[in-house]
């Protein structure tokens, strides 16, 4: 193996790979020494399916290790190796390495494509070419996956067994995403139906009996259990209540409406008298626990009562019980029920040991046709021949890994293990989204964001200046997305919040893009210096408002109130001392002035100067000099090991404005002053004098005020 050779790419030094020979140096490489060592596949521009073969575990990242054994498995098919380097994914057949049976099924897999294709003679075979045969392969009834839709026989009635089963089991869905059945469910079909078949069996009357064990009353069981079952709760609630008034005989009282209860029953409300019916007892409990069932019984319940008693209980307790009932007693007891009861155990028993539930809608008839018929067997055959297919389709999708691996393993490398690709002009790296032209510049440094608040919180460790800009398509299909863009070179400008551009997108789409937050951090060292001065005017601009604001009030507000004294007086008084104030101001500024040497006013403007830069350019440069690209990328959920120092040469190169194209010429004339020229519109002097006068009255007050405090000698009149 030839020498590791580390680039030095702004100060970071990252292992370069050019080539096949410098690819493979990744499996010595300490994991210390890669660019990064754990990346989310969503934040790469690449083939999705090339990723889902490289990220093994399925996890949505991509670790040292998986690139590693990618690397290996690449190696291990493909013997001739020049082609990684071109971004090709076309694969030429003499490239595999057929010195092992597994590359040897890989080549013939590839050379059958072809000959399908009506190319025998050809020798390379391109990624559209596997894909299309992937899908057809995908689509047919054999496509290897042992799982057969209702589609996949001509039969009839061995199409509608596949789709009882579906109906009953639940399907499996095949590659082409149509349901089907595989043998997983052909076995739970048979096995539930041979559960609810036995089961039924157990409930059945054999002929010439009129009774069993399970079916005590015959037909008659199961009308009689759900008159049981129907009032059983209501019953027993009854002899509880009844065991609860023999305890204490004021719970009688306790389970009658009481008169507020009456007052709130709206009786002119079918519904809410049901209600509070259903959950009155069945008649007034009394200590003996007897059910009398032809006194005053709860209406809600009286017409089941008498079907049960008609029905069950004179049948179920006999005729000691029939006389009771026709006599003057008619009343029911809480054993006499037990009794009722223990009849129909084993029907109950029976109910709830029910199995094969899932097939029981298809019904008796047709389950026992399933069972006794051939439709198992030939199910099975049906997946025994689709599965028999399942090696060529793995060929295929081996051969679809192999062209994708050859196509984008080396460029991961130059985005994972070194960064190369993000550093070059002349490529695009994984990482990046796209380009973005705003306010007369080009940044080419862009990053999608998924959660813009917890990528900022992150991101603003990095000491650049970002801009987070709403992206969105010109149709309404076209989705919503957010990137972030790191201005690295020139000035702040227009840019701000509302700010709209133009993005380009990777794939070359055209997209809206509007500034919707920023990160304000220095740009450039001149930056840094301009920053003080731009608070001091804001400051100053912010008190002179301020002081305008308050005397416009005042003056306002005394022109308004009435002074007997003589408001013009006071006015013109007011006038006379401000104007004779600011001529003796004037005066003092020319005989102080005239007394300090030139020499001094230069040094007092030179140490005004070193005042307000020095701290401006000492923390503007030490920001600059910790802007760091990783961060950005931390903030995107990346790992990363080295420290992307941005210099200033690797600021222009993420944004600048474009040159002209060749033999592209500016004028110097102003075109837009020849208008006024030609069409003779006047010129606002006055306005510009004005201007002039303000700014020259602003430096001399502020010459003044350096003065005094650097020259404390000096004194007024």
């Amino acid at each position: 193996m030839s020498e590791l050779i580390f680039k030095n790419y702004g100060g970071s030094h990252q292992l370069r790979i050019q080539d096949a020979r410098d690819l493979e140096k990744i499996r010595v490489l300490d994991d210390a020494h890669w660019a990064a060592t754990s990346v989310p596949i969503s934040s790469l521009n690449c083939d999705s399916v090339f990723l889902s073969y490289v990220d093994t575990d399925q996890n949505g990242r991509i670790r040292t290790d998986e690139l590693k054994a990618a690397q290996a498995w690449l190696f291990q098919f493909l013997a001739g190796r020049s082609r990684l380097s071109e971004d090709t994914d076309i694969l030429n057949l003499s490239d595999i390495d057929i010195s092992h049976p597994e590359g040897q099924k890989l080549q013939a897999a590839a050379k059958l494509i072809l000959t399908n294709l009506n190319s025998p003679d050809a020798q390379e075979i391109s990624l559209a070419q596997v894909r299309d045969v992937q899908s057809i392969m995908a689509s047919s009834a054999n496509n290897g996956d042992g799982i057969i839709p209702p589609q996949a026989t001509t039969e009839p009635d061995l199409a509608q067994f596949i789709v009882s089963i579906i109906e009953t089991v639940g399907p499996a869905l095949d590659a082409s995403g149509k349901p089907g059945v595989n043998e997983e469910q052909l076995k739970i079909f048979f096995q539930e139906a041979k559960n609810f078949l036995a089961w039924k069996a157990k409930g059945e009357i054999p002929k010439g009996d009129n009774t069993t064990e399970v079916m005590p009353w015959g037909a008659e069981t199961a009308q009689a259990y759900e008159l049981v079952v129907g009032l059983e709760e209501k019953i027993e609630e009854y002899f509880t209540q009844c065991a609860m008034v023999r305890f204490d005989e004021r719970s009688a009282t306790q389970m009658q409406l009481r008169q507020k209860e009456l007052e709130e029953i709206d009786f002119t409300n079918k519904s809410m008298m049901e209600e509070r019916l259903k959950d009155a007892p069945l008649t007034l409990p009394n200590p003996k626990g007897i059910l009398d069932l032809e006194g005053m019984l709860n209406p809600l319940y009286i017409d089941r009562l008498s079907e049960l008693k008609e029905k069950v209980l004179k049948r179920a307790l006999g005729g000691s019980v029939k006389k009771l009932l026709m006599g003057s007693a008619k009343q029911l007891t809480e054993k006499q029920w037990d009794k009722v009861k223990a009849i129909f155990a084993p029907y109950r028993a029976w109910l709830e040991s029910r199995q094969g539930a899932k097939v029981e809608k298809l019904g008796q008839d047709l389950l026992h046709t399933y069972l006794n018929g051939t439709y198992r067997q030939r199910t099975s055959e049906l997946i025994a021949k689709d599965l028999a297919v399942a090696d060529d389709l793995n060929q295929l999708h081996n051969l679809e890994k192999l062209v994708l691996y050859q196509r984008w393993l080396l460029e991961l490398a130059n985005n994972f293990v070194s960064f190369a690709n993000l550093y070059s002009p002349q490529r695009r790296s994984l990482l990046e989204m796209g380009r973005l032209v705003i306010d007369g510049r080009e940044m080419t440094f862009t990053m999608k964001v998924q959660d813009r608040p917890a990528h900022k919180k992150i991101a603003e460790d990095s000491c650049m200046y970002l801009l987070y800009l709403e992206v969105t398509g010109r149709q309404d299909k076209d989705i919503k997305f957010e990137i972030v863009a790191a201005v690295t070179s020139g000035s702040a400008g227009r840019l701000r919040i509302g700010k709209r551009g133009i993005f380009f997108a990777i794939d070359g789409r055209e997209w809206d893009a509007q500034v919707v937050d920023i990160v304000e951090n220095p740009i450039s060292i001149w930056e840094s210096v301009k920053a003080p001065f731009k608070q001091f005017t804001g400051f100053i601009k912010k008190q002179i408002d301020k002081f305008s604001k308050s005397r416009q009030t005042k003056l306002e507000a005394t022109i308004a109130t009435p002074n007997a004294s003589g408001a013009t007086r006071d006015l013109l008084l007011g006038g006379g001392i401000a104007i004779a104030a600011l001529g003796s101001a004037l005066a003092y500024i020319t005989k102080a002035l005239s007394q300090v040497k030139a020499v001094h006013v230069l040094g007092m403007f030179a140490g005004l100067a070193a005042f307000i830069l020095l701290p401006g350019i000492i923390m503007g440069f030490a920001k600059i000099r910790k802007r760091d690209m990783s961060v950005l990328l931390e903030a995107s959920a990346w790992a990363v090991n080295v420290h992307m120092r941005l210099n200033a040469s690797l600021g222009r190169l993420f944004t600048h404005i474009p040159r002209l194209p060749e033999g592209a010429r500016k004028e110097r004339r102003d075109a837009l002053a020849q208008f006024v020229k030609e069409f003779g519109y006047s010129s606002l002097r006055s306005r510009k004098l004005t201007t002039i006068v303000v700014l020259i009255t602003i430096l001399i007050a502020l010459a003044l005020a350096l003065a005094l405090i650097t020259y404390p000698a000096l004194k007024p009149f």
